[in-house]
C-alpha cells in the first residue's frame, strides 16, 4: 500500500544523484525531490577513500558534500539506510525495503558494485574500497605496520593505494592478471604506468592471477597461478564492477551491461538514470558508452536531474553529450585522459621532461588524449575536444610528436 508521494525520486546516494537533486531543486525548487540511499551518510567524495595518505584521519564529516547539507535543509528528503527493491514505471511506483514511493520522475542512480571473487569469499581482512566504511574497515586492518599487503588488480583503484601504502612507507604488492596493466590503452601506455609503480618501490606481480591463501607460521600468503606466492597479511581486491541493476530485473527497462538510455538519458517515460551503470549514445563521438568515473556521473546527474524537471512540466528534453574525462594520482603524478577510445593503440605520443602524452585517432580525428602530468596542456586539448579535432591540426597543438610502434595488440 502506497504512504508517500513525491514529484521526483532519486533512488542512490552517489554524486550522480547528488548532482540530480541539486539540479532539479534549483530549476524547480517548488518541486519534491527525494533522495533514497543505502548508505547511512548523506553524499560524499569517493575519489579521497583511495587517496588520502594513512597517516590523516578519515573523517565522514569531511568528505560530506556541503551542497547534501544545504538541500537537506531546504526540504530536499534524504531517506538514508533505505534499500530500492523494485520500480514499476507504469505504475510510477519505486518498492523499498521501507515501503512504497509513488513518484512523478524518477533518476536511476545506483551505479555499481565491487566484484569480489569467489576464492577471497569468507576470508577474513579482504577489502573492496567503494565506500566509506569499506575504507574505515581497511585502515584498521593496516594499523599494525608490520602487516604485509597484496592488491588484486592494477586498474586505478589499485594503483592508487598502492601509491598511497608505497607513500607510507609501506611494502606492497601488486597483482594483475593482465601482462601489461591498462593494455586497453596501448602497450606504450602500459609500459609507462608499469615504471611508474617498479621505480617508486611496488612490488609487481603481473600476467598472474590469485589462486587461492595459505597459512604458514601465522601469517596468510596469497598463492599465485605460476606457483610463487606472495605475503598477504590483508588483500586489497581492486578487479572491477558490475552494474547494480538486479533490483531492476521486473522492471521492464531494458538492461544490457547496464541501463540502457536514450540520448536523454531516458530508460522509459519518465524514468533517468546516470552514472557508471548508464550506457547512452554519446553525440559527441555518434557512439553507444557506459563510463565508470566520476566527472561523467556528475556530468550525466545534473543532466538528468534537468530533464527529470523538464518531463513533469511537459518541456523540452536536452541530449546529453559529453566528452568522458578522468584522473588518478599516483605516486605524485596525475594520469589523466579525455575522449573515446574505440579499439587499437595510440598514434602519436609526445615525451619531455615533463611527462608524457599519448593520442588516438578515429578516422580524421583526434578520438582521444591520456596524459603522465603535462596537466597544462592536457586541460587545453580537453577543452579543444568538446568539438571534433582533425587528426592534421595535432602537430600545430602539440610539439615533439613520434609515431608510437606497437607489438602488443590491444585486447
Amino acid at each position: 500500500m502506497l504512504h508517500n508521494t513525491t514529484d521526483i525520486a532519486i533512488i542512490g546516494g552517489s554524486t550522480a544523484a547528488l548532482r540530480a537533486a541539486e539540479a532539479a531543486s534549483r530549476r524547480a525548487p517548488e518541486l519534491k525531490v527525494t533522495v533514497i540511499s543505502s548508505e547511512d551518510h548523506l553524499p560524499y567524495e569517493l575519489p579521497p577513500l583511495s587517496k588520502i595518505p594513512l597517516s590523516s584521519e578519515l573523517d565522514i564529516e569531511s568528505l560530506i558534500y556541503p551542497s547534501a547539507r544545504a538541500l537537506q535543509e531546504q526540504g530536499v528528503d534524504f531517506r538514508l539506510g533505505q534499500s530500492a527493491t523494485a520500480l514499476d514505471p507504469r505504475r510510477r511506483v519505486i518498492s523499498t525495503d521501507q515501503g512504497d514511493l509513488l513518484y512523478r520522475a524518477a533518476v536511476i542512480a545506483t551505479g555499481c558494485e565491487p566484484i569480489m571473487p569467489p576464492v577471497f569469499r569468507g576470508e577474513s581482512d579482504v577489502f573492496v574500497l567503494r565506500r566509506f566504511e569499506d575504507s574505515v574497515a581497511l585502515r584498521g586492518s593496516l594499523a599494525d605496520t608490520g602487516r604485509s599487503v597484496a592488491i588484486v588488480g592494477a586498474g586505478f583503484i589499485g594503483g592508487e593505494f598502492a601509491s598511497t601504502l608505497t607513500g607510507a612507507g609501506r611494502a606492497v604488492s601488486l597483482i594483475d592478471l593482465s601482462e601489461h596493466p591498462l593494455i586497453r590503452f596501448g602497450e606504450a601506455v602500459s609500459t609507462v604506468y608499469e615504471d611508474l609503480h617498479r621505480i617508486n618501490g611496488v612490488n609487481t606481480f603481473f600476467g598472474v592471477g590469485a589462486t587461492g591463501t595459505v597459512e604458514r607460521n601465522g601469517r596468510r600468503f596469497l598463492t599465485l597461478s605460476d606457483g610463487r606466492e606472495v605475503a598477504a597479511d590483508v588483500i586489497v581486491v581492486g578487479i572491477g564492477v558490475r552494474p547494480a541493476v538486479s533490483w531492476l530485473a521486473s522492471s521492464g527497462i531494458e538492461l544490457e551491461n547496464g541501463i540502457l538510455t536514450d540520448r536523454y538519458l531516458q530508460s522509459c517515460q519518465g524514468v533517468f538514470a546516470a552514472g557508471d551503470a548508464v550506457r547512452w549514445p554519446n553525440g559527441r563521438f555518434d557512439a553507444t558508452m557506459r563510463i565508470e568515473h566520476w566527472t561523467t556521473a556528475a556530468e550525466q546527474g545534473r543532466a538528468a536531474g534537468l530533464n527529470a524537471v523538464s518531463f513533469i512540466e511537459k518541456a523540452p528534453l536536452a541530449p546529453f553529450v559529453s566528452v568522458p574525462f578522468f584522473w588518478s594520482d599516483q605516486h605524485g603524478q596525475r594520469v589523466q585522459w579525455a575522449g573515446y577510445q574505440t579499439a587499437g593503440q595510440p598514434v602519436l605520443s609526445s615525451r619531455s621532461d615533463d611527462g608524457s602524452m599519448f593520442f588516438f585517432r578515429e578516422g580524421d580525428f583526434v578520438s582521444g588524449v591520456l596524459a603522465f602530468e603535462r596537466r597544462q596542456e592536457f586541460v587545453s586539448l580537453r577543452a579543444k575536444l568538446r568539438q571534433p579535432v582533425a587528426w592534421d591540426q595535432l602537430p600545430g597543438l602539440v610539439a615533439g610528436l613520434e609515431p608510437v610502434i606497437a607489438t602488443v595488440p590491444v585486447p
